[in-house]
């Protein structure tokens, strides 16, 4: 819907407040954001584990902080124009603290679920995808003392959350399964 944005700004970008078809993606994270505390909070109720809880809890923060996100759009694309200085865009701080904050649960609810399930048949899955956000944030260092295409390093960083976003309800619901016996 916004080629020019896509192609070389951050997933915010598409959502500031004079670009195209913004509330489209504005609409979308919020019914995300929305979507993924409701299935934690559905979750919630079928866990006994501490853990579990945890891991839930950061997953719901993670979509508050997503909704929360996506209703303080930018006012400026870095991208397209030149901004602002930070001191006149308050709501561009928000914005980034919302963000970070977003990102920040989501990365413990993985870490939490790779710890509960390290041990299990399966956990190759949640190794491979810790070590998906290892190497993100060492590309996100890498491009906040180089200049280059940080966009790039973004869109692999919404593949990773929608890997995760996809595959904890499976993972918690499996938890909560009462284990079969064993037949000889």
């Amino acid at each position: 819907l916004n080629p020019n944005v896509s192609r070389r700004g951050l997933a915010s970008e598409l959502e500031a407040l004079h670009q195209p078809y913004n509330w489209v993606f504005i609409v979308l994270d919020v019914a995300s954001g929305i979507i993924v505390a409701i299935v934690s909070l559905l979750l919630w109720r079928y866990s006994r584990a501490k853990l579990q809880k945890m891991i839930l809890l950061n997953f719901a923060l993670f979509g508050i902080f997503t909704v929360i996100d996506a209703l303080l759009p930018m006012n400026c694309d870095p991208s397209v124009a030149s901004c602002p200085s930070l001191s006149h865009q308050p709501m561009l701080i928000l914005h980034g603290i919302t963000s970070i904050s977003a990102s920040v649960f989501l990365f413990v609810s993985v870490a939490l679920a790779w710890f509960a399930k390290r041990k299990q048949p399966g956990s190759r899955v949640l190794s491979l995808l810790v070590l998906g956000w290892a190497i993100f944030g060492l590309l996100s260092l890498y491009f906040i003392f180089e200049k280059g295409p940080s966009y790039l390093v973004q869109h692999y960083y919404i593949s990773l959350c929608s890997v995760w976003v996809c595959l904890l309800p499976f993972m918690a619901s499996s938890q909560n399964k009462p284990s079969q016996p064993v037949r000889a």
